[in-house]
């Protein structure tokens, strides 16, 4: 297992996890607590059970990574 996340990155593949539920449910209005609960017990029972990745988390990470490598050319392309 990983080593123990900070409370902010925790947050962070929780909303962007939460982002991901919110976009497969058709990004209804008015019910963002609805994502945010299912994404934050998916963290819950990975944590719990030490076992791999929920796929939401994976693809949150997955994208995470991709936007930063791309801000990062973009950066250097500017330079």
């Amino acid at each position: 297992m990983e080593s123990v996340q900070s409370e902010s990155q925790q947050q962070e593949l929780t909303r962007l996890a939460a982002f991901f539920l919110w976009e497969q449910r058709g990004c209804p209005f008015g019910t963002p607590e609805v994502d945010w609960f299912r994404a934050e017990e998916q963290m819950r029972r990975h944590t719990e059970q030490h076992s791999e990745k929920p796929p939401l988390i994976s693809a949150a990470e997955t994208v995470g990574s991709a936007l930063g490598k791309v801000a990062g050319l973009a950066a250097s392309a500017v330079s």
